[in-house]
């Protein structure tokens, strides 16, 4: 029999450290409510978490880049709606010059409606912009949307500038001219033809915005659940971690005491039979 080492104690200090340890980790994860809470919980894991996270924050980003995207066109279009709605007035009056019936004095009063028109639909074109950025000036041909959180998910969008639209218009209502109203007409078609074109283009351009933010929620939505499951805690999981080695540690500790007294027991033994 060997006194010098209570083996049985040590084995039970072992496997009462283990589920000590066990414990803490498992009440650490309740706590914060994560599994991997530093790098040496488990490496891998977190290298993965940590990606997801850093991609779930460009999709993130690049969402409110497509809904500023959104504000921009949609302020444009309102600005183009004002502007077809000028050039529709514009065509009005250039159909009523044409009435035969007209004094001098009447057509006087159309043209200078017509030019009043003309000052405001310069006006409206002038004063589009969106955050500082002129929107239908000649400065600016294309600006380029980060549309995705990756290298290559932009998109090119297409300025186009309608300043002097009505140039020629403007000069022909200075002016007489037998045919006014047939090249007054013909201006201002082409004019009403660019602004619808443009309000097209755009609206196609908010369409394909509006699929871009909703796939962009989606894949982001599918990103944090694929991190949470790599990272976040399963609390009822852990709860039962923490019940299963408390009670160990409660049953370590009691046999603890038990294995400790092993050796004073023995050396009692011993005692009694050197005093026999």
């Amino acid at each position: 029999m060997r006194l010098n080492h209570n083996l049985a104690s040590l084995n039970v200090y072992r496997e009462y450290s283990k589920n000590l340890k066990s414990n803490s980790m498992a009440m650490k994860r309740v706590s914060s409510g994560q599994k991997i809470n530093s790098a040496k919980d488990d490496p891998n894991n977190l290298a993965k978490s940590e990606r997801m996270r850093m991609n779930i924050r460009g999709l993130q980003m690049a969402n409110r880049n497509v809904q500023d995207g959104v504000s921009m066109l949609q302020s444009a279009d309102g600005s183009l709606s004002s502007m077809n709605s000028i050039l529709g007035r514009i065509r009005e009056l250039s159909v009523q010059y044409g009435n035969g019936s007209n004094s001098k004095e009447d057509k006087e009063i159309i043209k200078e409606e017509i030019s009043q028109m003309i000052a405001s639909y310069d006006e409206a074109v002038a004063n589009s912009e969106f955050n500082g950025v002129k929107l239908f000036d000649n400065k600016i041909k294309e600006r380029s949307m980060q549309l995705g959180p990756d290298v290559g998910d932009s998109m090119d969008i297409e300025f186009f500038n309608l300043t002097g639209e009505l140039k020629d218009l403007k000069n022909l209502v200075e002016k007489e001219d037998a045919d006014f109203t047939d090249k007054a007409l013909e201006e201002v078609d082409k004019a009403i033809n660019k602004v619808v074109d443009v309000r097209s283009k755009y609206g196609a351009i908010v369409n394909k915005f509006e699929g871009t933010m909703s796939n962009l929620s989606e894949y982001e939505l599918i990103t944090q659940e694929s991190e949470s499951r790599v990272r976040d805690a399963d609390i009822a999981e852990e709860m039962i971690e923490v019940a299963r080695t408390s009670v160990l540690l409660d049953a370590g500790m009691a046999i603890m005491v038990q294995t400790n007294q092993l050796p004073q027991d023995m050396l009692k033994v011993l005692d009694n039979i050197r005093v026999k």
